[in-house]
């Protein structure tokens, strides 16, 4: 099974803090070959306002293991396990061009403290899209995208053999000026003969035109990557390979705003000219990117699961090939809330399929997973269910047919990955749906003194009908979080709508519903029902610069207003700001809602800052922050100079362009090891700049000799940090005419 992640932003990233109170709980969920029962039993009271989040709480769960513990951003876990059962996991560590690949493993029968497993990969601020794999001698492979020495994206390939992780292997090679790169690699491993297949996503032949590429290692050897015969358009490959050693990939295609999965396998994967014909497996998904992800068992069954957005509600749909015939398509999830990022495992013996995805339930993301024996699937469930943000899951079914899952969540000091089996916990608890369609109306009423709100919802024809007992209705002020929902009235499974009434005008309410069955068992939350309340501005972005000193910084903070806000909706905006890598944000200054910038001046350049913004209503209730901006991580040298000298002798000529730049003192907070001089003719456009000279960070001169008097030259620098970051390209200079 391949496993390619999105990594999601800030607004995942926003902590809801939940009370913690315990309500009945009583299920029993089996999977073939384990079970596991749990109850929760009352300690609260029966009183109408009693607290929704913490009814039932992530320790009345599976009990996840915190696996990395670093103190920064863990993210993109990937986990396979060896033939005795063990599990081996890698994620990444740390944001932008900072990241690195962390690796951990349970083998010596405790979990250690993981080690960094990419010292002589360079992590770019794209991707990397890591894949991981294990072969039938325990040996673990992972591949990703990282940055050449060209400079280019390419994907890069590291193997774990005898407790050693070897050194990194530039495995596309596909570097040409123009192109974009190589991206999204997929890795997959021949049962019998460890045979590596590796498929990515290439613009080598033109840019910005994306193609399949592949190449195979045998017997230690990469062979030379080759664009596969399936067409253009192509994206996000996932590949893995049958007990048969036919390898079966997937990829989509992108169209506007929805994209497709295509199909092709391959009897001898050896040979990139053996390739099936793609076909298409499933309908427009309505989603620009849909994330499938492939697994296959030992009987060349194959199973599909994508993401698709039917009239705005995101659900995980599957499709599998039995017996070289496709089966029809099927919604797995079949919830009321967004489910996203599935990823797919397979018992290689029995066939026995399970799929793990995020949900937005209770307005946090929460792990579900559901599974299949034979063709049939059973319910989805809650495998998470607590006030932090649980992400990006991937899912790894054991010889002995032990299902390991990893996931990233921000429960303890920023998002760590978390892993957990069925060996520890057993099983996964069933869920009862929320009802449907939520939604309401206001109206004034004691002559327009008071109003009131009517809710309205219809019934979830996935529940059994003659369990369900009642609806409850939660509700709170909608500039509050999700954790001041309380109980506002409880109405029997016949009703359909709710008047609250004698409400005030000057508050502003959401509300959500849960269906309650006779066992005591409630939903998650319904949609949310609200009235209309202001919306964060999007697309920050901030802008460092010296002020005229040269010794202070200011920061130009710029963003784009809300398409959900209507006009003069947004009374103000509210800047915040705090230390990259310290601190909590901080109310720096608030500017009109006409305004779309703010300046933040007089700033040290011995520290980076990182910025958010919320906006305000007329009634100065303030919405959600929008996402973070940071700076930039370092900036190109300052005061370039460029001098031409010809130097005349008795018997020669020789012309010479001297450059001299100073350090930019935005650059104070980072280690600048060199600056890199790139060169073009004057005639040229910029996109003709190349890499020249390479200077010591402590060199500020570069002379640039026997150059040719009819032609003249142009030049940009950058800097370049000690992870090999590099800055944006200086100002140019170019050589005034004679």
């Amino acid at each position: 099974m391949a496993a390619h992640l999105i990594e999601t932003g800030d607004a995942l990233m926003n902590r809801i803090k939940a009370s913690a109170k315990l309500i009945a709980f009583i299920t029993l969920f089996i999977i073939p070959g384990f079970f596991f029962g749990m109850a929760l039993l009352d300690d609260s009271s029966s009183s109408e306002e009693e607290p929704l989040l913490g009814k039932i709480a992530q320790s009345d769960l599976p009990t996840a293991i915190n696996i990395s513990k670093t103190g920064s951003k863990s993210s993109t876990p990937l986990v396979v396990s060896d033939s005795g059962g063990n599990a081996h996991v890698i994620w990444l560590e740390g944001i932008g061009g900072k990241r690195t690949v962390r690796y951990n493993t349970n083998k010596s029968g405790a979990w250690g403290s993981g080690q960094v497993v990419s010292h002589d990969i360079k992590i770019g601020g794209s991707g990397p899209w890591p894949d991981f794999a294990i072969d039938s001698a325990n040996r673990l492979h992972y591949v990703l995208t990282a940055v050449s020495s060209f400079p280019n994206y390419e994907i890069f390939y590291k193997q774990y053999t005898d407790g050693t992780w070897l050194s990194s292997q530039n495995i596309s090679q596909t570097a040409v000026i123009g192109s974009g790169g190589s991206a999204c690699p997929t890795i997959g491993i021949g049962p019998t003969n460890n045979n590596c297949y590796v498929v990515w996503y290439d613009d080598f032949n033109a840019p910005d035109q994306w193609h399949l590429y592949f190449t195979c290692k045998q017997s230690g050897k990469w062979s030379n990557s080759v664009s596969l015969p399936v067409g253009g358009g192509t994206y996000t490959p996932e590949i893995d390979v049958d007990g048969n050693g036919w390898a079966h990939l997937i990829w989509i295609k992108r169209r506007r705003t929805s994209s497709t999965v295509l199909y092709s396998s391959n009897s001898n994967p050896t040979d990139p000219n053996k390739w099936t014909n793609p076909i298409t497996i499933s309908g427009q998904t309505n989603e620009d990117w849909c994330e499938p992800d492939v697994a296959v068992d030992d009987q060349g069954n194959v199973f599909v699961v994508w993401m698709q957005n039917n009239s705005g509600n995101h659900e995980i749909y599957f499709r599998k090939k039995s017996g070289g015939s496709w089966g029809s398509i099927q919604n797995i999830s079949k919830t009321s809330s967004a489910s996203k990022l599935p990823r797919i495992a397979v018992d290689r013996s029995t066939g026995n399929a399970y799929a793990v995805w995020q949900e937005r339930a209770g307005g946090k993301w929460q792990i579900y997973m559901n599974y299949s024996a034979g063709d049939a699937w059973s319910t989805a469930g809650a495998l998470t269910k607590n006030s932090s943000d649980s992400i990006n899951p991937d899912v790894y079914v054991d010889k002995s047919g032990e299902i390991h899952i990893v996931y990233a969540d921000n429960a303890v000091g920023g998002y760590n990955i978390w892993y957990l089996s069925t060996s520890e916990v057993g099983g996964v608890p069933v869920v009862l749906y929320p009802p449907l369609n939520v939604h309401m109306n206001t109206v004034l009423e004691n002559d327009g003194n008071a109003k009131k709100n009517i809710i309205r919802w219809k019934k979830n024809p996935d529940n059994n009908n003659e369990s369900i007992k009642e609806y409850k209705i939660y509700r709170k002020k909608a500039s509050q979080g999700v954790s001041a929902y309380k109980v506002r009235a409880k109405v029997s499974k016949g009703t359909s709508r709710f008047d609250d009434t004698g409400l005030s005008k000057s508050y502003k309410y959401s509300y959500v519903l849960t269906t309650v069955n006779n066992d005591g068992l409630e939903s998650d939350f319904s949609n949310e029902a609200s009235e209309p309340l202001v919306f964060p501005p999007v697309s920050l972005a901030v802008k460092s610069s010296l002020d005229s000193t040269k010794t202070k910084k200011k920061n130009v903070i710029s963003w784009k207003k809300n398409s959900h806000n209507g006009k003069n909706v947004v009374k103000k905006y509210k800047v915040y700001r705090k230390a990259e890598n310290s601190g909590t944000f901080a109310a720096v200054s608030t500017v009109e809602g006409s305004q779309d910038s703010y300046t933040d001046n007089d700033l040290s350049t011995k520290k980076k800052f990182v910025y958010r913004v919320t906006a305000t209503d007329k009634h100065n209730r303030e919405c959600e922050p929008s996402l973070s901006t940071f700076e930039d991580y370092v900036f190109p040298p300052i005061d370039l100079n460029l001098k031409t000298i010809l130097n005349e002798g008795l018997f020669f000529s020789e012309k010479m362009n001297r450059l001299r730049w100073k350090k930019s003192p935005l650059n104070d907070p980072v280690n600048v090891v060199k600056y890199v001089i790139y060169r073009k003719k004057a005639s040229e456009n910029n996109s003709s700049f190349k890499p020249y000279f390479v200077t010591e960070g402590k060199e500020f001169e570069f002379w640039d000799r026997s150059l040719p008097q009819d032609e003249k030259y142009s030049y940009v620098l950058t800097a370049v940090c000690h992870n090999d970051a590099e800055s944006k390209f200086s100002g140019t200079r170019t050589e005034s005419a004679q």
